[in-house]
């Protein structure tokens, strides 16, 4: 009995406040929208900072006397490191092949013998990718007979890696912000809602309903009212994304259309944001009804 009229109310109280509801819809999907704006104007920002880093961190080079059991080793050491998340091997063949591409000449034909060494090429994961794991691990290489050299761009992957913290902080305050400026502009806009109510929340207060009777239908009301803002927001940010690669103003390596788990987080962050806020709001105006 209770579910079915909480249903019913929540349904019927819609349709009682379709203005007001409506502009509350219309107030969480700008809101919504800037939130995920947001979101992916910052793993794209990521993504293309990312592509400045080269794709190993570090390459060791071996020595021309080192036999096939001696790398054979050095590559179960190597790979035994929990930091490592890839190593590639490449043959003075290898290495051979990447000069004449690079360079446009044979190596083999200006020199009788190749010089090049073979190497490993190595990439760490994110987690262990900072500068004192990476020299750790770069003394520790220097120190087998197999090794020759240990190339470490450090100069580099200290720009890159302080750009990225750069942007980890500016866009994580500024994400902070967006939703913080997001709370406040539903809250008022539900706030009006519920204010459009008032009568109906003093009547049935005054037939006995209980605080849980009256605030149900309401939150009811704010959940519907944030799934289908949630939904404007993902064809709104979806249509924007479309119409700028359509117009060929930029390529975005990130789209919301591509993560399930993003188009979720914003419809679940419509739903909470509603719900509570009508929560609140009703919780507010109990306390002026007698």
């Amino acid at each position: 009995m209770k579910l079915s009229y909480i249903i019913r109310e929540g349904l019927v109280g819609i349709r009682r406040s379709s203005m007001p509801f409506m502009n509350s819809v219309f107030s969480v999907t700008i809101a919504l929208v800037l939130v995920g704006v947001g979101v992916l104007a910052v793993d794209n920002g990521l993504q293309y900072i990312g592509d400045l880093q080269p794709d190993y961190d570090l390459e060791i080079f071996l020595t021309n006397a080192s036999s096939v059991d001696e790398q054979q080793e050095l590559a179960s050491i190597i790979s035994e490191d929990p930091g490592i998340i890839r190593m590639d091997y490449l043959s003075k063949q290898d290495a051979a092949d990447l000069y004449s591409a690079e360079f446009g000449e044979d190596i083999l034909s200006l020199l009788d013998d190749n010089p090049l060494p073979s190497s490993f090429r190595i990439t760490f994961e994110e987690v262990y990718r900072n500068k004192i794991y990476i020299q750790s691990f770069v003394h520790s290489m220097e120190q087998l007979s197999p090794v020759d050299e240990v190339m470490f761009k450090q100069d580099l992957f200290d720009r890159v890696q302080g750009i990225l913290q750069s942007v980890y902080l500016i866009s994580a305050t500024a994400i902070f912000l967006i939703i913080l400026s997001t709370v406040f502009l539903t809250a008022n806009n539900l706030r009006l809602m519920i204010l459009s109510r008032y009568e109906f929340i003093e009547t049935i207060r005054l037939l006995g309903a209980s605080d849980f009777m009256v605030k149900a239908p309401f939150f009811l009301e704010g959940g519907i009212l944030g799934f289908i803002g949630g939904l404007f927001a993902v064809f709104i940010i979806a249509g924007f994304e479309f119409g700028l690669e359509r117009m060929h103003i930029i390529e975005l390596p990130v789209r919301i259309m591509q993560y399930p788990e993003l188009i979720a987080g914003v419809l679940l962050f419509g739903i909470s944001l509603s719900s509570l806020g009508v929560l609140k709001a009703v919780r507010r105006m109990l306390r002026f009804v007698a």
